[in-house]
């Protein structure tokens, strides 16, 4: 079709309300590119003069609303010049181009999209559905904001602390998850973030399907990619990111209850997860910096339960410093 013929069509569709995202972007790039050419300008013209000057519903809020007023008019006042119809067409020309970066913002400015925050420190977990379909399950001491509904090409949240995702696919409109300057990119599938602003390293771990991530940093993007069983180490400090395999990823799908399976785990990454899951601060003996941990955890139950099994297993105690734990020889 050519380019004039495109146009039309493409115009037409506009004043009719018919047009879709891509059509819309085509019709302003040609509008732009050809606007000063004479047959598109008598096009807008003739339009302009058969077009109702009715405002598009919904753009006005309620409170705004005027009182309606019919002027009626003696048709043989009514004289057209030259000028005037130009201005006319420049106004036309000027109010598309306005329409094309006010309307997408139009609808949220007067129906704004309500966002909402899941915050909690207790060691409950929280599972939730988002608008789309996607399943998360919100670690302790962790922060998800997430809007009611998903407008426009993607499907933003922003993440602080851990959560595990399956994520409703859906190739048009990826799935972000924002964590300080990190991006976590995916269509559809399952996986484990743990991004606590506190912490200097990010790690996402795979379970299933493909996930993309984005670094920026100051001066570059760092990106890398992962599929089932790998994992992505970000040190946010030194702006790097590690891949690693990770042959134990499903062993989230239990890890997002609460339950945590260890075997032959450094005993400084249970303490880890024990600080992250009871937002605790615990200090391992240094005599205890080499051991490994063989046995399950439930994070669900009470920290001092907790405590007693990893100390019993690992023939060790624990006492309470001041406002922090101590695990000693």
């Amino acid at each position: 079709m050519q380019e004039k013929e495109l146009f039309k069509y493409l115009y037409n569709q506009y004043l009719h309300n018919r047009c879709n995202a891509d059509e819309l972007k085509q019709f302003f790039n040609l509008l732009n590119k050809h606007q000063n050419k004479e047959e598109i300008m008598a096009l807008l013209s003739e339009t302009w003069d058969q077009t109702d000057a009715t405002p598009e519903e919904g753009l006005i809020p309620p409170f705004l609303q005027p009182e309606p007023k019919q002027v009626k008019l003696d048709a043989g006042h009514i004289k057209y010049y030259g000028l005037k119809k130009w201005i006319g067409v420049a106004a036309l020309l000027i109010a598309l181009t306005g329409l094309y970066f006010y309307h997408a913002n139009i609808s949220n400015l007067f129906n704004p999209v309500t966002k909402y925050e899941l915050s909690h420190t207790s060691t409950e977990r929280k599972q939730l559905e988002l608008a789309d379909g996607t399943q998360v399950w919100l670690s302790p001491n962790s922060k998800l904001s997430y809007p009611a509904k998903f407008d426009g090409n993607e499907r933003q949240v922003t993440l602080d602390g851990e959560a595990f995702f399956e994520v409703a696919h859906d190739a048009k409109h990826p799935f972000i998850i924002k964590s300080g300057d990190l991006n976590t990119t995916v269509l559809g599938t399952s996986f484990n973030v743990t991004a606590y602003t506190n912490q200097h390293t990010i790690n996402v771990t795979l379970v299933t399907g493909k996930v993309a991530v984005a670094l920026n940093g100051k001066n570059d993007t760092k990106r890398d990619t992962i599929t089932a069983n790998q994992r992505l180490i970000i040190d946010k400090k030194a702006l790097s990111i590690s891949k690693v395999n990770y042959p134990d990823a499903a062993a989230f799908l239990n890890k997002r209850l609460g339950l945590y399976d260890y075997k032959g785990t450094a005993l400084q990454e249970v303490i880890k997860d024990l600080e992250n899951q009871y937002n605790i601060q615990i200090d391992l003996d240094t005599d205890l910096n080499t051991k490994t941990f063989y046995g399950s955890l439930d994070m669900t139950n009470l920290l001092n339960d907790t405590l007693n099994k990893l100390c019993t297993v690992m023939e060790t105690k624990w006492e309470k410093d001041g406002g922090k734990y101590v695990i000693i020889k």
